[in-house]
């Protein structure tokens, strides 16, 4: 390739769960990352063998890919997918009210419940203190929704729980089961021009594929006074039992995308394949790149044969064709003979 490539940059990333069904459903998509690092490594133990223990082979295991993925955004399937707990629509939330204690008393808004507190123990509480001072103390004559025996005309901050249909609602159990994601992770590539990567515009993707996102079941709500909190995912990627490999697995897949660049882009020609140049033979057209790095078969759509194949896409009679490639200079010449 004529230019030179660069990664940069934080990526997009698609996080997709399986329901009860098996199905795959969108987990989450965040556009707001800070961070997205996947770590590739391995393990290599060396053989050494004869004299001064030279080293012989190298023995390589234990692979490992290790991703962490950092949003400044809060997302409730965050807490989901790291966690395992599910939340659910309507519970018991916190409300703030400001009333002013008309004749001594207060009707609030709403009904305050117990507070679960643990040690099969719930009460009532609620808590208050006059407006503009730092006084908290529970409310000794709560009834229903009705607060009494308060300094009359005086307002009050007042705290309690209450039902709340709006709330959404998770509990986190001590089993704690972090989900398996199928996750998409999106990053852009920079070119420069044929001398330097310094002057990069985007010229393409990078696509991180993870069959298997198994997290890691922590997350960490660190709160400061002067920055805002980020919501972190990290885990490590599953093997995946792919095709008829029996002596490993997948781990995960990475495309590469780039702009006005094409699958001819780097072919130095056009070969057909000797065994499939027949009457009624489907051609066989293969591609053979730059420094014979790869071989690779031609889909027959991506190519314009002269005369054209019958309506099955096979060699419609005798004699000469040329094979050309819309857009570049590729180009082939073959002889048909009979059956």
């Amino acid at each position: 390739m004529a230019n030179k490539y660069f990664l940069g940059s934080v990526g997009t990333v698609e996080a997709f769960r399986r329901d009860h069904n098996g199905d795959l459903q969108l987990a989450f998509r965040s556009k707001t990352l800070t961070d997205s690092g996947l770590n590739i490594s391995t393990t290599k133990d060396d053989i050494r063998a004869g004299t001064g223990a030279p080293i012989q082979f190298s023995f390589y295991h234990d692979p490992s890919v290790e991703i962490t993925l950092t949003d400044v955004i809060f997302d409730e399937a965050y807490i989901e997918a790291q966690l395992g707990a599910d939340f659910h629509q309507g519970g018991k939330a916190y409300f703030t009210e400001t009333k002013v204690a008309t004749g001594g008393s207060i009707t609030l808004d709403n009904t305050p419940l117990a507070l679960s507190a643990g040690c099969n123990t719930e009460q009532v509480v609620v808590w208050l203190t006059e407006k503009g001072q730092d006084n908290w103390r529970r409310a000794e004559n709560v009834e229903g929704s009705t607060i009494s025996g308060l300094t009359a005309n005086q307002e009050y901050c007042i705290r309690y729980v209450a039902m709340d249909a709006d709330a959404r609602v998770a509990e986190i159990t001590s089993e704690i089961i972090p989900q398996e994601l199928f996750l998409v992770i999106t990053a852009p590539v920079f070119s420069g021009d044929s001398c330097s990567a310094s002057n990069g515009k985007k010229a393409g993707t990078i696509t991180y594929e993870i069959p298997r996102f198994k997290l890691n079941g922590a997350q960490d709500f660190a709160m400061n006074m002067s920055s805002n909190q980020t919501m972190s995912l990290a885990g490590t990627a599953l093997a995946t039992e792919d095709g008829c490999d029996l002596t490993s697995s997948k781990l995960l897949k990475i495309v590469v995308q780039y702009n006005d660049v094409h699958w001819y882009t780097n072919v130095k020609e056009l070969i057909a394949d000797e065994d499939y140049l027949k009457v009624g033979d489907v051609p066989h057209i293969y591609a053979n790149t730059q420094g014979n790095k790869e071989l690779f078969l031609v889909d027959n759509d991506k190519l314009t044969f002269t005369p054209a194949l019958s309506s099955a896409g096979k060699w419609a009679s005798t004699g000469s064709v040329t094979i050309t490639v819309e857009g570049s200079d590729l180009t082939d010449t073959v002889t048909i003979t009979a059956a």
